[in-house]
């Protein structure tokens, strides 16, 4: 059985394979060290107006109603660099939410440099709400940002908690 840090790691990892994947025209992860398109200038734009990059966020809950969380990591995240994420909160139509507390959290070797909660009140349908996160890899590795979501809704409210993984580099 593993213990401390080496049971993270391979939880960690689980849930990277499960949350990443390749939309790129050619299957691979194309350039990992430049950093990327801005999402206005990306020609091939989703039809819910979301990146088609992006990744879901695991959650235990899935991201089955009311809402779901996908993730965009900018550049490849460098140890001592600031890096920029994209959240994307996508309510499902219908849900009748009428407001989104999110609260973010870093594990070790994770800087948050953004707020640490963010409320959303004006949901349009199921119009997907993005968030803009900057946090600072502190080590190499694997490391986790979660984003626990309240929700109120029509028939009640919830609470879901997404992993977001992102592995740092050691600057070159």
């Amino acid at each position: 059985m593993l213990n401390g840090p080496k049971s993270l790691l391979a939880v960690a990892l689980s849930a990277l394979m499960c949350a990443c994947g390749s939309s790129g025209p050619s299957g691979s992860f194309g350039d990992t060290h430049g950093p990327r398109h801005n999402v206005s200038a990306h020609q091939s734009q989703a039809s819910d107006g979301l990146d088609p990059d992006m990744v879901a966020g695991v959650s235990a809950g899935g991201s089955d109603p009311p809402i779901g969380l996908k993730f965009l990591v900018d550049t490849r995240p460098i140890v001592g660099v600031p890096v920029q994420l994209k959240l994307a909160l996508i309510p499902t139509p219908g849900a009748g939410i009428s407001h989104i507390h999110g609260t973010l959290q870093v594990a070790d070797g994770l800087q948050l440099q953004s707020e640490r909660t963010f409320d959303i009140d004006a949901l349009q349908g199921g119009a997907p709400v993005q968030q803009q996160v900057t946090v600072m890899p502190q080590r190499a590795g694997v490391l986790s940002l979660s984003a626990t979501l309240e929700i109120d809704y029509d028939s009640g409210s919830m609470a879901r908690t997404y992993a977001i993984p992102l592995i740092a580099a050691n600057a070159s």
